[in-house]
């Protein structure tokens, strides 16, 4: 794997690519010396080079690198093979690719007695950009492509590659003549003849897979290789072509049909428009466009009812849920090396026990290995039947590069897979007696967890509770009523939901069992524009009951009950054995019946459909109505009675942070120094006071990351990667709110001691980090407005800035964030 191009040619670029880089730029000098070691590479490792030198563009301005090769294009005689081969598959690449030009340079390589570099061309010739070609061009290089295909004296790859591409950018005679080629390998009496024939035949998309091409691809896919699993991709793409075609055709059969309602023809009618005459009609998923029309339908009606998929709802439904058989971590793919990697590993699960953990990169799963596979059906490979093995492969930085692609058996771990819980949120007992619990989401999961966290932060001493709800989407109406059972007495309506027209009948939901936590304590519900659904309907029953002060921004606004309906669930949803009675297919389980023959569950569509609207105790709708066109009615959501801004940081110092986030030089600085200070690491990631001096050789550090960033802003991001290690070190997560850091936290410290009768700047873990407002007299509106002005001010005006240049795009909660700033003002001007 060749994936640090930039650094490996910038080492080795000659005396001469040097000079030319100072006529050029870096850029220029690049391309050169690539050009140059093209020389005698061969084709597999050229197409390799011909995509890194396209990542390698930030080099230079934008379109430079195109533009640069275009130039040498152009005096394609004077490369060698390999290096026209190099900079044509580079060019196709890019931007606006002209085929002309890239088509008189492979003409150069396709009459070339080497057929490793004829058939290269070739394959290039075979882009679809070459049908824009002029008529006589296009005429004339088919036909030389069908010449050589025809040439019986070459070898067989040779003449499939002229074959294919001469198919793709032939017209009709041409592509049955090139059919005609390609389908003479289907009749040999050689296995291997027919087996090229047959992949040769099967990647172009518009040919049919039938006859001796599908028996020929059945017998290859039982091969446990590449090209087995390329014949397996091909027969799946045929049977998923013929699956929609039997629906085109039932549609068409619908749409003659007398008795279909004249609308339900007009959308048939245009659905068969646009398949038949749309510039792309050729290519669009259908189910996809008809996806599109439900969807059009359903958001008209409002925006929270839609139509999921058979793939979306099976996730929404684990979601929920929140458990399945697996090893036990968050996983996705690595922007930065594109190694599947463990983002973090679920404490409680399988594969923490046995040593996995966070960045830890997943190489090969038993004899399969990872390296550019979907990172769905890698996930795939992890899940599987509780008790059952899976052995890992895992590589960790550190470790030499060339085990990624070739992982020995001492990388082996070996997990048990088990029945996973996914964690609702997570907990901490903060200074000064206060409890923090963050919940993401109501699961099913969440009350049982919450029930095993109070108490323990009760014996270790706590007299406030903050309750962070900021992050928190929604979920399950059950979970929410059973939440709030854990804070409220029993007996207290925790809302209601009001139906449609005379139809309506409103439903209440109540506490049940007495509450959790001492009736006197404080108690603190953190929100923020995530805050949606049921987080709202909770933080709302709350602050109605008056049994919480809520700190934070405007929730997000959605009081509206959506309900999920099938859709044709007897005919399209398979069935299955479900043995553990979780209500969703498991890979171990038998399929009973199986639509489409594809091995596995497929549900039927849902629509997620408003049915009804939820009311608070006090009567007050938390919904945001809109009219047709998207303009606000009402806000809705609940209003915190402290509100708290997020402060908002410069795009480049988000930019930069991250950058230096992933540099392996902060990565091994933590590496290096972990061992040695593991106690002093622990106690930073809960509080470092804010001091870089901290840090063992801080400034060391400083100078080797070459950052422009404070010294502030470093201490920040060296702590959040501290933090990673300590979590995996003690096997628990850090909530997302962090006293040292969020702002919206610290004030809810000090809601939280204020009704402790406490000073948050007594207590010494709070007294070097939180700005204490001892200003204006908090009952005067006046005053009040007065100190909050200048932020107010700044924080409009950084929004408006921000997004005039590109950094962000204004979403509506901040235009309404903004009038709502500029009322403010107004008011506060009028009163003055």
């Amino acid at each position: 794997m060749l994936r640090s191009l930039l650094a490996l040619l910038l080492l080795g670029l000659s005396t001469s690519a040097l000079t030319a880089s100072q006529e050029d730029g870096e850029l220029g000098a690049l391309v050169r010396q690539e050009l140059q070691a093209n020389a005698s590479r061969p084709v597999d490792e050229i197409w390799t080079r011909a995509g890194e030198l396209r990542d390698a563009a930030t080099l230079g301005e934008p379109g430079e690198l195109d533009r640069i090769l275009d130039r040498e294009l152009r005096d394609s005689k004077a490369l060698s093979p390999g290096a026209l081969l190099l900079a044509a598959a580079a060019r196709i690449q890019g931007t606006d690719p002209e085929a002309a030009p890239l088509a008189r340079a492979l003409e150069l390589l396709i009459a070339h007695p080497d057929e490793e570099y004829a058939s290269a061309a070739a394959e290039l010739l075979g882009d679809p950009l070459f049908r824009g070609l002029t008529n006589s061009k296009r005429s004339q290089l088919t036909k030389d492509l069908l010449k050589a295909a025809k040439d019986t004296g070459r070898s067989p790859a040779y003449r499939l590659s002229f074959a294919k591409s001469g198919y793709v950018i032939g017209g009709g005679r041409e592509r049955r003549e090139a059919n005609k080629v390609m389908k003479s390998f289907l009749s040999s009496n050689d296995a291997e003849l027919r087996t090229q024939g047959a992949l040769a035949l099967a990647e172009l998309d518009h040919m049919p897979i039938e006859g001796e091409l599908r028996r020929t691809l059945e017998r290859l896919e039982r091969t446990p290789d590449a090209r087995g699993a390329l014949a397996k991709a091909y027969l799946k793409r045929e049977q998923t072509r013929e699956l929609v075609d039997r629906r085109y055709r039932e549609l068409r059969r619908q749409s003659n049909d007398q008795n279909v309602p004249a609308e339900l023809k007009q959308f048939l009618y245009v659905l068969h428009m646009i398949q038949a005459t749309h510039l792309e009609g050729m290519t669009v998923d259908r189910t996809k466009l008809i996806k599109a029309a439900m969807n059009g339908m359903l958001h008209w009606m409002d925006p929270h009812s839609n139509y999921l998929t058979p793939e979306d709802y099976g996730k929404f439904f684990q979601e929920l849920e929140a458990e399945y058989g697996g090893i036990g971590a968050y996983v996705n793919e690595d922007p930065d090396d594109h190694l599947f990697t463990i983002v973090r590993p679920i404490y409680s699960g399988p594969a923490y026990k046995v040593g996995v953990q966070t960045d830890d990169k997943i190489v090969r799963i038993d004899d399969w290995a990872t390296l550019d596979q979907p990172v769905d059906e890698i996930i795939k490979k992890l899940k599987g039947k509780p008790g059952t093995d899976v052995d890992l492969y895992v590589w960790k930085r550190g470790m030499d590069p060339s085990l990624i692609e070739r992982p020995t058996e001492e990388m082996k771990v070996t997990v048990r897979r088990a029945r996973v819980t996914i964690p609702p949120g997570t907990y901490q007992m903060l200074p000064g007696g206060i409890g923090l619990i963050q919940l993401t989401t109501f699961s099913k999961r969440s009350m049982d967890e919450i029930r095993k966290w109070i108490p323990e932060m009760l014996d270790q001493g706590m007299l406030g509770l903050i309750f962070d709800l900021r992050y928190n989407t929604g979920g399950l109406l059950s979970e929410a009523r059973e939440v709030a059972d854990l804070f409220l007495p029993a007996g207290k309506v925790v809302v209601s939901t009001e139906g449609r027209g005379h139809e309506s009948r409103r439903e209440t939901l109540k506490t049940i069992e007495p509450a959790m936590i001492p009736e006197d304590m404080p108690l603190v519900v953190l929100t923020g524009r995530q805050t949606a659904s049921a987080a709202e309907i909770v933080s709302g029953a709350l602050q109605d009951h008056k049994r919480a002060t809520l700190v934070g921004q405007l929730t997000y606004g959605k009081g509206s009950v959506q309900q999920l309906l099938p859709v044709l669930q007897n005919e399209l949803e398979d069935r299955w054995e479900d043995t553990n009675r979780d209500y969703q297919w498991n890979s171990w389980e038998k399929i009973i019946t199986d639509h489409d023959g594809d091995g596995e569950v497929d549900y039927a569509p849902r629509v997620k459909l408003t049915i009804a609207r939820y009311l608070l105790p006090s009567g007050r709708s938390i919904h945001r109505e809109l009219d047709r066109e998207g303009n606000i009615l009402s806000p809705g959501g609940v209003t915190p009675e402290v509100q708290v801004q997020s402060p908002l940081i410069d795009r480049w110092r988000l930019d930069e942070q991250r950058r230096v986030l992933r540099d392996d030089k902060l990565r091994d600085y933590v590496r290096s120094n972990y061992a040695a200070n593991r106690d002093l690491f622990a106690r930073l990631a809960v509080n470092d006071q804010k001091n870089p001096d901290h840090y063992p050789e801080f400034d060391s550090l400083m100078a080797e990351l070459g950052t422009n960033l404070s010294r502030e802003d470093v201490r920040r991001v060296l702590r959040a990667e501290i933090r990673r290690h300590v979590q995996d070190d003690r096997g628990r997560e850090f909530p997302a709110g962090d006293f040292v850091e969020d702002v919206q936290i610290q004030k809810a410290i000090e809601v939280a001691l204020t009704g402790l009768d406490t000073k948050i700047q007594d207590v010494s873990a709070y007294a070097d980090l939180l700005e204490v407002d001892a200003g204006a007299d908090r009952s005067d509106g006046l005053a009040a407005l007065r100190s909050r002005t200048p932020p107010e001010i700044a924080r409009a005006r950084n929004l408006i800035e921000q997004a005039r240049q590109g950094g962000v795009i204004l979403t509506e909660e901040d235009l309404d964030e903004i009038l709502t700033l500029l009322g403010g003002l107004e008011a506060g001007a009028k009163e003055n």
